[in-house]
């Protein structure tokens, strides 16, 4: 088993799920949603990416919104 290191603090990572995604437990909890449903379309793809593709993944901008939730009619009622 190779050592696997975290791609944004650069620990090690033991977890197996961690492994495959290269991005350690404490780092997961910090990303954004936009950036984990980044990283799992990437899992979705290939089962263990490069570290290479992971960096590239997370230093994509985020898509621009304007920050309100969309409302729903029948939540007003």
């Amino acid at each position: 088993m190779s050592p696997v290191e975290c791609q944004l603090c650069r620990q090690p990572v033991r977890s197996g799920v961690a492994r495959r995604r290269r991005i350690g437990g404490r780092c997961w909890r910090k990303l954004t949603p936009a950036q984990r449903h980044t990283i799992r379309q990437l899992l979705a793809l290939t089962g263990t990416p490069s570290a290479a593709r992971v960096r590239t993944a997370l230093n994509q901008p985020a898509p621009a919104g304007d920050g309100q939730l969309p409302l729903e009619e029948m939540d007003m009622a």
